[in-house]
């Protein structure tokens, strides 16, 4: 749990037109060599350029005044392509495997620690100030494990980094310690534990163990977290999308302006519009319903990667009903949000079609 591309010859280095963190240019070892120099630790963003959540960290969170004042005052920062170049042996090297994932690495190249996926401005910020103060990283939490089996917080942010990384027995082992030691919620830490190890159920435990979690603490801060994972496993594990869109709206009326909440539920819709658009059963009115979806989806994808998925989908339905001049104009404004080959594609196309109807 679990965000505008340029031409492929700027993607290994991309500037300010996206973002105010100061990206290097240069080779990897040129960087690595600027990082030890200045002995700062050094920041590599890597990327693909199909990775929708890579352009949202450069809208969202290399935008925010926070991060970047931050990030060029105490970082060399860079950003590599996973599939291009030099790129390729260093995702090898490092065993990067998701995107984005952004590695913190030291004047000699060894990894400080890692964020995997796509985090809010916030919470992007605090990880980013830890690292550089050496806090809070994997090396540190074991090295406190080791001198304090019982230290709670510690197994709690370690299995946090176990889960990113899919490790997840060794995070229910942390977890199952937190739960130990402090059976009565003293620390205010064993109902995140409960709920992180609820979430990682299988698909026929979980949602009846999310249930027992929401009903044992519903004061919890990670309610909102079991509520987006409850309506989640409803729709892809069971495909009961009434009893999703119930806990969604429970949700959404409880936290309405919350980040990860409007970005799971314009999900949920796009997911649903994007299922009627490809079933091949599907007749005029099921894409008339996933064209409903869609101005709905729209409300909660605005303003991030996400709203050109919908507009993809959009452009879809409207291509399956034969309507080629919405679907060419729903293409184009997915274009603009996120230039990549699939939506290219599409507006092919469409124009295709509009060029025999002259």
């Amino acid at each position: 749990m679990k965000k505008i591309l340029l031409a492929s010859a700027l993607l290994i280095i991309i500037g300010t037109s996206h973002s105010q963190i100061k990206f290097e240019k240069g080779s990897l070892a040129d960087v690595i060599s600027k990082a030890k120099s200045e002995n700062k630790v050094l920041m590599v963003d890597v990327l693909t350029d199909w990775c929708k959540w890579c352009i949202e960290l450069d809208n969202k969170v290399y935008s925010s005044p926070q991060v970047y004042e931050f990030a060029n005052a105490n970082q060399v920062n860079y950003k590599i392509d996973a599939e291009k170049g030099e790129g390729i042996d260093f995702a090898n090297k490092y065993n990067v495997n998701g995107y984005p994932t952004i590695l913190f690495l030291d004047g000699n190249g060894n990894e400080i620690d890692r964020l995997i996926g796509y985090y809010p401005a916030k919470d992007f910020y605090e990880m980013m100030v830890d690292y550089n103060k050496g806090i809070n990283t994997f090396k540190a939490l074991k090295s406190a494990l080791d001198k304090d089996p019982n230290d709670i917080p510690a197994n709690l942010k370690l299995a946090d980094k176990y889960m990113s990384f899919g490790e997840l027995d060794s995070a229910r082992v942390h977890l199952n310690t937190i739960i130990e030691i402090d059976p009565k919620n003293l620390s205010g830490k064993t109902d995140d534990a409960k709920y992180k190890i609820a979430s990682l159920s299988n698909k026929d435990d979980i949602i009846q163990n999310l249930e027992s979690f929401i009903n044992e603490y519903p004061e919890s801060e990670m309610l909102k977290n079991a509520y987006i994972s409850l309506a989640e496993s409803y729709f892809m594990v069971k495909n009961d999308i009434p009893s999703a869109e119930k806990y969604f709206k429970d949700v959404i009326s409880r936290f309405p302006d919350d980040e990860y909440v409007n970005i799971s539920y314009g999900e949920f819709l796009n997911g649903r519009a994007f299922g009627l658009m490809n079933d091949t059963n599907s007749t005029e009115e099921d894409f008339r319903k996933g064209l409903t979806l869609i101005d709905e989806a729209l409300s909660y994808t605005k303003s991030s990667v996400n709203e050109g998925s919908s507009y993809f989908i959009q452009s879809k339905l409207f291509f399956n009903l034969k309507e080629y001049p919405n679907a060419l104009k729903s293409i184009d404004k997915a274009i603009k949000i996120f230039d990549r080959k699939l939506y290219r594609d599409q507006k092919e196309a469409i124009e295709e079609q509009l060029s025999i109807q002259k």
